[in-house]
């Protein structure tokens, strides 16, 4: 019995462990709004030599997705850099 009790305790120390990780991670990732990089569609185009239909077809197809502000797209550098590696993902690049 005392076995499989201390068995229990060690799994829950890892998961808790793994919880904890996570945690941080995301604290790491996600930054106030303020501080996030703000890319504009035109920044998108130039920095990524990327035509206007090639632009309208990734907008269709869901692998960017903009925040319109008065009619404007712009996008975070994090999203950006999360499409790009889902395009390397997909072999696209």
């Amino acid at each position: 019995m005392k076995d499989w009790f201390y068995r229990q305790i060690a799994v829950l120390t890892a998961i808790y462990d793994i919880l904890l990780e996570i945690k941080h991670q995301h604290v790491r990732t996600h930054r106030p709004l303020e501080q996030r990089k703000r890319w504009t569609k035109q920044e998108v185009l130039d920095k990524l030599n990327m035509s206007e239909s090639t632009y309208k077809r990734n907008l269709k197809n869901g692998l960017l997705h903009p925040i319109r502000l008065n009619g404007i797209d712009e996008y975070f550098e994090e999203d950006i850099l999360m499409a790009l590696e889902e395009s390397r993902r997909r072999g696209r690049i």
